[in-house]
């Protein structure tokens, strides 16, 4: 196999995203076989720059039945992600399957049977770990610059926006926390480095003209003690900061759509004496009665890489045999955290899928 021969299932926004994503990272290891939706006017008046030689299906069995097809990508709605990735894995095919890849655990366990049963054939698209101010981020708390990690804020703005289509409708398990949540919770987790002990949520619908979820606060507790405090809003119309991650020696702080990320922290070169604590007054300025500090601040370029970066990761699986970083039990963890969210703050429309 020279090329990947792939197919889009679902051409909304997020599939015609798919495409443009490999032809501006992959194109020379992957190449546009078909597309499928169920939908006749979605088959018609397609970008030009896609060419002409793929094929045109109106239903997944369809699109299965074509040999010439290696991989399918699903970007369809929510519910149908699973179904749809099972059935395109007993076909023999590579399945590349959106987020959410399930609405609960249970309908997760059964696509972890199906893939054992195909192995080497799912990958999970949680394509924001790729994200270059998120791996900046990581990367630097990771080199210990601002000493123990204590708190992580993650705070994720969508435009302020009263949405109506069928991602504000529960009963599609639509919302922010479904559309969003997955790539945040993500996040949190990579930067917890540690099992999740304890979970807080609230989840609520602000101004969404459905009934889905636009405003939401989770708390993960790890078993390491870190706390990852997660914030998504549609209902925000003056965000802050995106990433905020406080340790002992400093900050390390992102705005959205920042070109770098900002530390401050303590100076290397200052060290920090066995001090005792005083039982006599303060002095009138705020500080130590036996040490003056100092901080220094820094400015971090973020890495040249973009979001649709797993494509690589997935052409050097299929090819190289370099194992696609996004572990299975990883994307298990992510719904059940989920799922936990949901139960906790006991959003009434979402409660149906807790299982």
């Amino acid at each position: 196999m020279d090329k990947i021969r792939f197919a889009v299932i679902g051409l909304g926004r997020m599939g015609r995203g798919h495409i443009a994503e490999i032809r501006q990272m992959v194109r020379d290891r992957f190449e546009l076989a078909a597309v499928c939706d169920h939908a006749p006017d979605r088959l018609e008046n397609l970008p030009a720059e896609w060419g002409t030689s793929y094929k045109k299906y109106s239903s997944l069995d369809e699109l299965l039945a074509d040999k010439d097809v290696d991989m399918v990508t699903i970007a369809v709605r929510h519910l149908d992600h699973t179904p749809m990735a099972i059935k395109v894995l007993e076909s023999g095919k590579y399945c590349v399957i959106e987020k959410p890849v399930a609405p609960n655990v249970k309908t997760m366990k059964q696509l972890q049977a199906c893939s054992e049963a195909h192995p080497g054939r799912l990958f999970i698209r949680q394509n924001r770990r790729f994200e270059p101010h998120f791996a900046k981020c990581l990367e630097l708390m990771k080199s210990g610059i601002v000493g123990d990690v204590q708190y992580i804020n993650i705070h994720i703005c969508v435009p302020y926006c009263r949405r109506n289509d069928w991602m504000t409708i529960p009963e599609y398990y639509g919302g922010l926390l479904s559309n969003w949540g997955p790539h945040i919770i993500d996040q949190a987790l990579r930067f917890l480095e540690s099992p999740v002990a304890d979970i807080w949520a609230d989840v609520r619908r602000v101004i969404s003209i459905g009934a889905g979820d636009d405003l939401s606060k989770i708390i993960l507790k790890g078993e390491n003690g870190r706390v990852a405090e997660v914030e998504l809003a549609g209902a925000n119309a003056l965000p802050g900061r995106e990433y905020e991650i406080i340790g002992s020696k400093g900050v390390i702080a992102c705005e959205p759509g920042a070109k770098r990320i900002h530390v401050r922290a303590l100076d290397p070169s200052i060290v920090l004496k066995d001090l005792k604590p005083h039982s006599e007054n303060p002095p009138f300025e705020y500080g130590n009665f036996d040490e003056t500090l100092a901080f220094y601040d820094a400015d971090y370029d973020l890495p040249q890489t973009s979001c649709p970066h797993m494509w690589k990761h997935i052409a050097a699986d299929i090819f190289d045999g370099i194992p696609y970083p996004i572990k299975f039990e990883e994307a298990m963890e992510v719904v059940r955290v989920t799922e936990e969210v949901i139960r906790k703050s006991g959003f009434a429309p979402l409660q149906p899928f807790v299982k």
